[in-house]
């Protein structure tokens, strides 16, 4: 009986608000993917720029902030090399920068590392996946 009136709720509800349902998701399903599109970008140009940076000697990366958006800015030694992503001369972007926020980046983790920083249930599922995979 209890799942008769999830049911109903669940029709009456829905006849009630899904046509305002329908509307609000039409509308907001542009700035929702202009909005991960951007995001992503910028977690792209992070990945970049500490990528770069990695195969650099004495590589460290800077974040600055260029009309409102994060810019990361490659140092090899105290010359700066280039910009992610590339909105502006690197000259100008650093110019006012505090250099002492500079950053070496780590290189990524291997499979193992992660595995093991998870712990518990999730280690040991993960470990038997890979075990798997290998074989």
């Amino acid at each position: 009986m209890a799942a008769g009136k999830i049911v109903g709720y669940a029709v009456k509800y829905g006849v009630k608000y899904g046509p305002h349902l329908v509307v609000a998701a039409k509308t907001l399903r542009e700035p929702a993917t202009a909005y991960a599109k951007k995001k992503l970008a910028a977690q792209q140009a992070r990945r970049a720029a500490h990528a770069e940076a990695l195969t650099l000697q004495g590589g460290t990366v800077l974040r600055v902030v260029h009309a409102g958006e994060p810019v990361w800015v490659v140092y090899s030694g105290e010359t700066a090399l280039a910009a992610y992503p590339a909105v502006a001369p690197v000259a100008q972007l650093v110019e006012r920068a505090d250099l002492s926020l500079r950053v070496v980046p780590e290189p990524p983790a291997s499979p193992r590392d992660r595995i093991s920083a998870a712990g518990g249930q999730v280690a040991t599922t993960a470990r038997s996946a890979l075990r798997r995979s290998r074989r």
